[in-house]
């Protein structure tokens, strides 16, 4: 799913490719917090028009200081991932395989203050790894647990699958901060759109995103997360920034139906509004 077009169909196939996973992954399927671009359509619910998609399933695991990391075992993600006909990448931390009529990456992350950057084995597991990155640690701070429908196509695959699954998401304001640091780290326009998108259109708008932000509580573990987030915002609070246009091009994609210019307008009083709140 990783070379799709962003899409409505796209996220459909990503929210079932999720889905099954879950059903792999059985009683296990709340060991773990959904952090991608399945997000903003719970986080933004009356946005108005629908996010652009995704073909993002990002999942994280919670893994402790280097020297309580080996009480757990992940073995059963290793289980589920070899059931479910996955391969490894070389370092074990991206999956491919074939879920339903999707094929589907599953990245697997991890956000600890040892070996920044680098794959960490999973302890109970041969092949399978966490990418350890910046930000992502801050959804583990009170995430969201989602219901959803199972589809009738996987039901009639898998007779015993309930009618609904509950999942760990992530919560507006571990989003928020993940995606700043996704989008100060590696710069995709994705990241620059889905920061926006959820910041302007959130229940409460920028002023309740940056009120959510603040919320989360920082861990000593970890670097500040204020700034990082400050930083990203920025760059779409200033006029004769690209990533304002990136945004604006997105949004039109994605079917709003006013012009540029409002847009743009929109972006940058958004973010200013954020920034003064934060």
């Amino acid at each position: 799913m990783d070379s799709d077009e962003r899409s409505r169909p796209a996220r459909a196939r990503a929210e079932e490719a999720l889905i099954r996973f879950a059903l792999l992954a059985g009683r296990h399927a709340t060991d773990f917090i959904v952090i991608g671009g399945l997000n903003p359509d719970f986080l933004a619910p009356a946005a108005p028009h629908p996010h652009l998609g995704t073909t993002d399933v990002d999942l994280l695991f919670e893994l402790g200081v280097f020297y309580d990391r080996d009480d757990l075992d992940f073995g059963w993600l290793e289980r589920a991932l070899d059931v479910g006909g996955f391969e490894a990448n070389a370092t074990g931390w991206q999956w491919t395989g074939v879920l339903g009529d999707a094929h589907v990456r599953l990245d697997l992350v991890c956000d600890v203050s040892d070996t920044p950057g680098l794959p960490i084995e999973l302890p109970g597991t041969a092949r399978a790894a966490a990418k350890n990155m910046r930000g992502p640690a801050a959804v583990t701070s009170a995430p969201v647990l989602r219901v959803l429908r199972v589809p009738d196509a996987v039901r009639a695959e898998v007779p015993d699958a309930p009618p609904e699954l509950s999942l760990r998401f992530a919560s507006l304001g571990g989003y928020l901060i993940a995606k700043s640091t996704a989008l100060l780290s590696r710069g995709l326009q994705k990241d620059a759109y889905d920061l926006a998108f959820v910041m302007m259109y959130s229940p409460d708008g920028p002023r309740g995103a940056a009120e959510a932000v603040a919320a989360v509580p920082s861990s000593p573990l970890q670097d500040p997360f204020i700034p990082h987030v400050r930083s990203a915002v920025e760059r779409l609070a200033d006029p004769r920034s690209e990533w304002v246009d990136v945004v604006v091009q997105q949004l039109l994609r994605a079917g709003d139906e006013a012009d540029a210019e409002q847009l743009t307008a929109d972006v940058i009083t958004s973010a200013q509004l954020f920034l003064k709140t934060l």
